[in-house]
């Protein structure tokens, strides 16, 4: 029997480690439920799988078995996150968890968790376009026009992806693919309209392709002390911004458009800014498939915490000051939610704040050492200006928000979940 609950211990590793949780829960929680079937339980979670020892607690000093599951922490399904740590909190609490019928229930239960499917494609492809839409408003585009063309362009972008990932399970393809056609629709789009609004055609679409939620699980693994893992995630964000910027100005190329200077600011009301915001939400809500009674909690924690900064930067604050104190609000919030909601908490926190993610500011970057790299020699003071003032506007950007995320979660759990 020993042999069989170590396998449905392994089964729920891999659904949380695949699916967005962060290393420290994987870790907590599966040593509970190990505990709770009297089982001696020890993980070490790698990028390419994760390495368990287990033995029966009750048989003193039997030697260790080990195994490795094969499972990359890629994707992020909330629905089978908060499913499974239901499973486990119930199989913790259950005084008949030993009983034959009760584990039979859990292994259907686990298989059941297994066969969840993700967002439906015509959930995934309208919410992505409204998505991008709602970032387009962000940014500062009010002509119905350009939004309804980065509508298009998005959506056409997010059905390629879910076509792709039915042929190939490369990790690089979709978002390469994705970021081309804006490239491509964003270039022709410049040739047909003179505002400089038209490269958020470019943009705003391949800000949904940004891996956030993998930003905060690495960080906080190097933060924690797990490099190995931590520097593996970074190493994969790293690939997936390089296979989104080169799909981007391989677009820009062939269609003869550029990233240009930013448009002059437009002043967006409050009202629209935070309903643009909650839609954004919504859509990284279907891309991580959270169920949709689910979904109102993280939309209202993002609109709060759009609404904030767009406060601080009314009245005068820098964009770096006034995202660390979004995201300060978003982490604090996330914290107790992801462990009410029984979600994963990269997830939800980043799907709160993607508004605020330093995209414009990585394209213009990649597209700012393009240009330095084609002119060669005949290179200018201002376009190295401009390569460094783009990569250090993003790099300010994302470490205040990996701090603002990850410090209110890290204080909370250390004085609130400390034995949990």
């Amino acid at each position: 029997m020993t042999s069989d609950l170590a396998q449905n211990l392994g089964r729920v590793a891999s659904l949380l480690h695949a699916n967005g949780q962060t290393t420290q829960r994987l870790i907590t929680d599966t040593t509970r439920l190990a505990h709770a079937w009297g089982i001696d339980w020890q993980i070490l979670p790698q990028w390419d799988g994760i390495v368990c020892r287990w033995r029966d607690a009750k048989a003193g000093n039997q030697p260790w078995h080990t195994q490795i599951l094969t499972v990359r922490p890629a994707g992020v399904e909330m629905h089978k996150v908060a499913s499974t740590n239901e499973l486990i909190d119930h199989v913790c609490k259950d005084p008949d968890r030993m009983k034959p019928d009760h584990l039979k229930r859990v292994d259907q239960a686990i298989e059941q968790i297994e066969h969840f499917k993700p967002s439906s494609h015509a959930r995934f492809v309208i919410m992505a376009a409204l998505g991008a839409t709602g970032l387009g408003v962000i940014f500062g585009v009010n002509d119905p026009l350009v939004l309804t063309l980065i509508f298009l362009t998005a959506a056409l972008g997010a059905a390629v992806r879910r076509f792709l990932g039915m042929l190939s399970d490369n990790l690089l393809l979709q978002p390469f693919v994705a970021a081309l056609i804006a490239g491509l629709a964003g270039g022709l789009a410049q040739h047909a309209f003179s505002d400089p609004r038209v490269q958020f055609i470019v943009i705003a679409p391949c800000m949904i392709l940004v891996p956030g939620a993998h930003i905060l699980n690495g960080s906080l693994d190097l933060l924690r002390g797990r490099l190995g893992l931590g520097v593996s995630r970074m190493a994969y964000i790293s690939l997936i911004f390089l296979s989104i910027c080169v799909g981007l100005l391989t677009g820009l190329s062939l269609s003869g458009g550029v990233l240009g200077a930013a448009a002059l600011p437009v002043h967006t009301p409050l009202w629209l800014d935070i309903l643009a915001a909650g839609t954004a939400v919504a859509a990284f809500g279907a891309f991580f498939s959270l169920p949709w009674h689910l979904l109102a909690a993280p939309v209202l924690v993002g609109m709060i915490c759009h609404g904030s900064r767009w406060l601080i930067l009314e009245s005068g604050g820098g964009v770096v000051s006034a995202t660390l104190v979004a995201c300060i609000i978003a982490g604090s919030a996330m914290t107790l939610l992801s462990r009410m909601l029984k979600m994963p908490f990269a997830a939800l926190a980043f799907a709160s704040v993607v508004s605020m993610m330093p995209g414009i500011f990585v394209f213009k970057f990649a597209a700012s050492l393009a240009d330095i790299y084609s002119s060669g020699l005949n290179s200018t003071l201002p376009m190295l200006i401009a390569a460094v003032s783009n990569g250090t506007g993003a790099l300010m950007v994302v470490l205040a928000m990996t701090l603002g995320l990850i410090v209110p979660k890290m204080v909370i759990e250390g004085i609130f979940y400390k034995n949990t």
